[in-house]
């Protein structure tokens, strides 16, 4: 019994003995999976918070490029705009209140372009801190932004189905907008606001000096063709079909549009040639101004009266306002192009 007791025991020391080089084996590879896996650690909350503030300064430069390049299309002075303090939206846009724009240029006539980057709110330097990475030795790390956005008339877009003459729309604007104009194909300032009305009853005369391009819309206003809904889906330099009536081509659809009409100015097409005549009626558009409608006489009870814009009485049906330059940002509704600038302006990011 003395000497079996004695082979365990000897049995017992060389596997204790086996064991400790296994132990120290495993200290190391669980020392080594630590720091991978705060390496990992790094990597996931860091990159996660440099993504939410690169989509921070994103949203500040695009702010910001838009603001500048919103007040250039509106005709203000672009170096003024580009200075101004109340343009700088990149910081009302970060988290902490604090975002670098060190550049802003106008790579081109109609192009704004920023440039951004995080900034700390405490120290002011031109970085963002990182977290798990400065157990790897890493601080900081430089995050940018660029935007760009661009301004011009729409060559396209959707609107209600109606048209203006481009000789009526030329009637106000002053003498020096029209040098502009027909020089440069664009023009500085508000067309004159004076309230006029668009008749298109058929006791409508001839518009002052406009009876050539006006054609058988003698008083520059008609409505256009359209099939469905109260839009019509038009490009410059294209010719589209107008339609007769005393009302919106389709009257069910439009009927709603009426209680807004006048809270903000409408896009409308510019024609310079309207041939044949009645359901015939073919327009040739070249643009697109803004209108501001002020009253408007359709068929039926559907009435509201301008004082300030001439009288529509009796058999009289037509629209009442004046034309506006309009700057819009709204995603979708227009396309811009290189055609003649009417005062009609979208205003979009191209990067």
């Amino acid at each position: 019994m003395w000497r079996m007791t004695r082979r365990a025991t000897h049995a017992e020391d060389r596997s204790v003995t086996a064991e400790e080089p296994q132990r120290g084996a495993a200290t190391i590879l669980v020392a080594v999976l630590m720091v991978a896996l705060l390496g990992f650690a790094a990597l996931a909350v860091d990159v996660g918070a440099m993504y939410a503030e690169k989509a921070q300064i994103q949203n500040g430069a695009d702010a910001t490029a838009l603001a500048i390049a919103g007040d250039c299309a509106k005709g203000l002075s672009c170096t003024t705009a580009m200075s101004a303090p109340a343009n700088r939206l990149a910081d009302a846009n970060a988290n902490d209140h604090s975002t670098g724009v060190f550049s802003v240029t106008r790579p081109n006539p109609n192009t704004i372009r920023v440039e951004t980057n995080a900034r700390e709110a405490s120290s002011g330097s031109d970085s963002f801190s990182l977290f798990f990475a400065r157990a790897l030795g890493i601080e900081s790390t430089g995050i940018t932004a660029v935007a760009e956005a661009s301004w011009g008339p729409p060559n396209s877009g959707s609107t209600l189905p109606w048209t203006v003459s481009e000789c009526v729309f030329r009637r106000y604007l002053t003498p020096s907008q029209l040098h502009e104009l027909d020089t440069t194909g664009s023009f500085t300032g508000d067309p004159t606001a004076t309230h006029i009305l668009l008749r298109y009853d058929e006791n409508t005369p001839d518009y002052p000096g406009c009876a050539t391009q006006n054609g058988y819309q003698p008083g520059g206003f008609g409505w256009l063709e359209t099939t469905d809904g109260c839009t019509a889906d038009l490009d410059v330099d294209s010719s589209v079909e107008g339609q007769p009536g005393n009302h919106f081509p389709t009257a069910a659809e439009c009927d709603a549009i009426l209680a807004t009409i006048m809270d903000q100015p409408a896009l409308v097409p510019l024609f310079d040639s309207a041939t044949d005549g009645g359901s015939n009626t073919v327009y040739t558009l070249v643009g697109f101004a803004a209108f501001q409608v002020t009253g408007y006489k359709f068929g039926g009870s559907l009435e509201i009266d301008d004082d300030l814009a001439p009288d529509c009485s009796g058999n009289c049906r037509g629209l009442q306002g004046y034309f506006v330059r309009f700057v819009t940002l709204e995603e979708g509704a227009l396309t811009t192009g290189g055609g003649t600038n009417f005062g009609a302006i979208k205003v979009h990011l191209t990067q």
